[in-house]
């Protein structure tokens, strides 16, 4: 029975579970400023901002994985703060393929979203996007002038994992902190000028994130791994405004499955009708 796994296949799983692996990753990132304001709006407690109002977007084709195989991905990160440890705090994080979603979801409460994503490279530019209900609504860009430092580091990543009670008030148990740590191995790097664009979505707000200032786009080719541990609980009252941007607007999705059904109520004579699918 295939869904109900041996002790060695378990223990198989929870190796890759605890340290996830993403090889032949080729990535663009474009490093921005904000304002301390929007960081402060942004930040779910007990996060805290950082002297610099700073943040930055993603996008990367992850050409293999231990875990979900090959995919594209994007996110947009602002800087931030628990205690003594700095990382960025995920605000959102499109994926193309749905197995990356539910992977990162359901390990790290990485706040994912299937997204149609675009990267390109020729020569020195590099270029791509995430696209949903047909809106491009974030657009990173980069035209390389140089080298950039190669070999390894670590990245730092702040999430929040959580799942709503199923009564739908507040949550099964108090959210958690998570904090990621990656050791990367960077092979290849250049960084040159980048250009960042956020346009409006109801279900993917970027726009709200006001960029101040273009800081520049780095280009990497990379292989990393990953690594999860919990920091805290979190006030789940406080936490719950924020509870809510890893799903699409409710209201958006309200108004048009009403819209839907009107228009489908209606006939030329007036009179109500249900609408047939396929057969």
């Amino acid at each position: 029975m295939r869904f109900v796994k041996t002790s060695d296949e378990v223990r198989e799983i929870q190796a890759i579970l605890a340290r996830p692996q993403f090889m032949a990753t080729r990535s663009l990132t474009v490093l921005f400023e904000t304002t301390p304001e929007a960081v402060k709006a942004l930040l779910p407690p007990p996060l805290e901002p950082t002297p610099e109002a700073a943040g930055s977007a993603w996008i990367g084709d992850i050409g293999n994985s231990n875990c979900v195989g090959p995919f594209l991905g994007g996110a947009l990160y602002l800087r931030a703060r628990y205690g003594d440890v700095v990382g960025n705090y995920c605000v959102t994080m499109p994926m193309s393929t749905d197995a990356a979603v539910a992977f990162g979801r359901e390990l790290y409460g990485e706040p994912k979203k299937l997204a149609q994503i675009v990267f390109e490279s020729q020569g020195d530019h590099v270029w791509g996007s995430a696209m949903r209900y047909d809106i491009r609504y974030m657009s990173l860009r980069g035209r390389m002038e140089g080298a950039g430092p190669t070999g390894r580091h670590q990245t730092s990543t702040f999430h929040f994992k959580y799942l709503p009670r199923p009564d739908g008030s507040g949550f099964d148990h108090p959210p958690l902190l998570v904090h990621i740590t990656a050791e990367v191995n960077v092979q290849t790097a250049q960084r040159g000028r980048g250009e960042l664009v956020f346009r409006e979505s109801p279900h993917d707000p970027v726009a709200d994130v006001p960029v101040t200032q273009v800081i520049q786009a780095v280009y990497t080719e990379s292989v990393s791994y990953t690594s999860g541990k919990i920091l805290c609980e979190v006030d789940p009252d406080a936490f719950l405004p924020y509870a809510f941007s890893n799903i699409d607007s409710t209201d958006v999705i309200v108004e048009e499955t009403l819209m839907h059904a009107q228009a489908a109520r209606k006939s030329d004579d007036g009179r109500g009708r249900w609408r047939e699918g396929p057969s």
